[in-house]
């Protein structure tokens, strides 16, 4: 996939000139995969150096840069209800799309796979706290027409302290964990096995330079895709809602995507689980409360009050992903009712018409 970085230059350049917008938005769009790829190569290397459980956080955390980035570049355009629709995207894209690959693959390469059962209860439990945050913002909103940021900052504040927690605990958890694998021990000599070279590995400084440069060019492609967004998708008939979910936050959320169908074809579940759904508790606990203060910061109405679809879609994915996976088992087919439920989300999305509250609370002026 790295020859696609060669749609990095021409994206910036397409812009620069003022080029087609729609060729504008699909370069961007393709130039996006290989720097999230890179990302995630990158980071799976500084994982490899800390072992599995700090290693999957850091995986984790990483990986959620596109949609923080993404985010702030369309909050400076004053684009909240394209970020609101990129999380919606993220969050459904890493449950539905992401886990239910990772569980088709995985499945039909190793049979029936199992999970660590405390870890798989501590997430399911924080999915239900994450759809749980989303969803009281939305019934409020119902009786208070005059917005709801004062509601969100109090719960990104709540959220910001449970993510800060919850990485305490896996920091400690992990703390203990071997960063090397045991050596091998010849069974005819007794002898620790040396027959097998050791990897080199790229310099420290090395893997965070590309993450620096590789973060910085996402920055500037998601720039330009913010831009040609809204006149693609009038182009191409397609509503801003469904533009922003399945386009926008798809792009996001390829990251997860293909890491957990990497971590699948590898057999590593664990690794599968903090791709998807550790990374989707990420995204709520982190990113989307960092944007709400990013929003506030730029005078941008940034809330966590998403439309009534987006709310069912988000918990929705939730239910269904944990539901399916809090046995502790997995096969293929899971994956294809994960799946399904993605497209059948996805045709929602399409026919949904461009309707969102806050949009007049805003023209109006009552926002506060």
């Amino acid at each position: 996939m790295k020859w696609l970085l060669i749609c990095v230059p021409a994206a910036l350049a397409l812009n620069f000139y003022h080029a087609n917008s729609l060729l504008v938005f699909f370069v961007s769009l393709t130039a996006i995969v290989p720097l999230v790829e890179l990302m995630g190569d990158t980071t799976e290397e500084l994982a490899s150096r800390f072992g599995t459980t700090i290693g999957g956080l850091l995986n984790s955390t990483l990986s959620n840069a596109p949609e923080l980035i993404i985010g702030i570049v369309a909050l400076s355009h004053g684009l909240a209800s394209v970020v609101k629709a990129s999380l919606t995207g993220s969050i459904i894209a890493n449950l539905l799309l992401g886990l239910g690959c990772a569980l088709l693959i995985g499945g039909l390469k190793y049979g029936p796979q199992k999970f660590e059962e405390r870890r798989l209860r501590s997430n399911a439990s924080m999915l239900q706290l994450c759809a749980f945050c989303l969803i009281v913002p939305a019934v409020f909103s119902i009786g208070t027409p005059e917005g709801t940021r004062g509601l969100s900052t109090e719960i990104s504040v709540v959220l910001l302290v449970v993510y800060l927690i919850n990485v305490l605990v896996t920091l400690l958890g992990g703390r203990n964990e071997a960063l090397t694998p045991e050596p091998k021990i010849d069974k005819t000599t007794g002898h620790t096995a040396t027959s097998q070279p050791h990897p080199v590995h790229p310099k420290l400084w090395i893997l965070l330079g590309t993450l620096a440069m590789a973060g910085v060019m996402l920055a500037l492609i998601s720039d330009a895709l913010c831009e040609s967004l809204a006149p693609t998708a009038k182009a191409l008939g397609l509503s801003d809602v469904f533009s922003g979910v399945m386009i926008l936050g798809g792009v996001g959320g390829v990251g997860e995507v293909l890491s957990a169908i990497r971590f699948a074809r590898a057999g590593k579940q664990e690794l599968v689980l903090s791709a998807t759904v550790g990374s989707t508790i990420q995204m709520v606990l982190m990113v989307a409360p960092i944007l709400v203060f990013v929003g506030m910061f730029m005078g941008v109405e940034m809330s966590l009050t998403f439309t009534n679809f987006e709310v069912v879609a988000i918990v929705l994915a939730v239910v269904v992903a944990r539901e399916l996976i809090v046995d502790g088992t997995v096969n293929w087919m899971e994956g294809v009712l994960l799946l399904a439920t993605y497209v059948i989300l996805g045709f929602g999305f399409y026919h949904l018409p461009d309707v969102r509250p806050s949009t007049a609370v805003v023209q109006t002026g009552l926002a506060p």
